[in-house]
């Protein structure tokens, strides 16, 4: 498959462009926002430096990868839909629920797939802990934290969609979706601003799903880096240590009970940014209908708790 990407995040560069490629696909065209300022970085090798419009209208190309902006996730995604091209999008893709459903509708109308890139759906170690049987759900918790990016940064800025929320909350909220059935309610949600930037710094969630299983989240973008997740059941307990970026070798643990480290379980090395664009590819050459219903739980969940908090919307 021939792929186009939009703009020049680093996540493009240093992760699923690589993935892209060994997979064995094809960059064959960046859009930038300044085409011919600079080089392209030697990831790209041959690929054609051209600007968005002209990117989503190739005809060459099969799909398109977004990766831009937050804000921009939409507009884009509609445009490239529109073009006939399939979408792999960034996450979290919509700021909001009226934005969702543009895009959805825009999907239908189009024909071609759209698939929002939470590259963690596609790691052993998702698919291990929602079918391990350590009884009924009861709880998660969730930690995720990174140190305080420089001023400029795209996450700092409010009408970029930045702060951790948006940024990192996506991936806590997604986690209860992955294992629990139906919708949630926030039941609160406190944020702690960020001293220097206009965005929030920290947020601490609660939320219920129907039958009971509560999930508690704390996001920073102003802590040291850190990940866990842990998850609750009737008869045991299973811990991820780093669910989101995991090492290409990780580990998990669960337990029927115990105060100790517990039954360590070690997962093949895989590339989860990989196994997600193979999902994609297959997914749209077999000609699936886009799927939304973890991108509504997680737009509406996440505008909640910014009407909670008294965040900006």
């Amino acid at each position: 498959m021939k792929f186009g990407i939009l703009g020049e995040a680093k996540i493009a560069r240093e992760h699923v462009v690589p993935a892209i490629l060994a997979a064995g696909h094809h960059v064959t065209h960046v859009g930038r926002r300044n085409p011919g300022q600079k080089p392209l970085p030697n990831i790209y090798k041959n690929a054609i430096e051209t600007d968005y419009e002209a990117l989503i209208n190739e005809p060459s190309i099969d799909a398109i990868y977004n990766p831009l902006p937050n804000h921009l996730h939409v507009p884009y995604s509609i445009k490239a839909l529109q073009a006939g091209k399939h979408v792999l999008c960034e996450k979290p893709v919509a700021l909001n629920i009226e934005e969702l459903i543009n895009l959805e509708s825009a999907a239908k109308e189009s024909g071609t797939f759209f698939y929002e890139a939470y590259m963690v759906r596609s790691h052993p170690q998702w698919h291990w802990l929602q079918n391990l049987d350590i009884g009924k759900y009861q709880s998660s918790h969730f930690i995720f934290s990174y140190p305080q990016q420089p001023a400029g940064n795209v996450r700092n800025l409010v009408k970029y969609g930045g702060g951790p929320l948006f940024d990192i909350g996506c991936y806590a909220i997604l986690s209860g979706c992955m294992l629990f059935k139906g919708e949630p309610k926030v039941l609160s949600a406190v944020a702690i601003m960020s001293d220097e930037y206009e965005t929030e710094k920290q947020v601490d969630a609660t939320l219920r799903w129907p039958n009971g299983e509560t999930l508690s989240f704390t996001v920073s973008a102003n802590a040291a880096l850190y990940q866990k997740f842990t998850v609750l059941g009737s008869n045991g307990w299973a811990k991820l240590d780093v669910p989101v970026n995991p090492p290409e070798k990780t580990i998990a643990y669960w337990s029927n009970g115990g105060l100790q480290k517990g039954n360590i379980v070690k997962f093949p090395a895989c590339n989860h940014y990989q196994l997600m664009v193979e999902e994609f590819v297959s997914r749209s050459k077999s000609g699936y209908d886009s799927d939304f219903f973890f991108s509504r739980i997680v737009t509406k969940a996440i505008n909640d708790i910014q009407k909670i908090a008294g965040l900006t919307i």
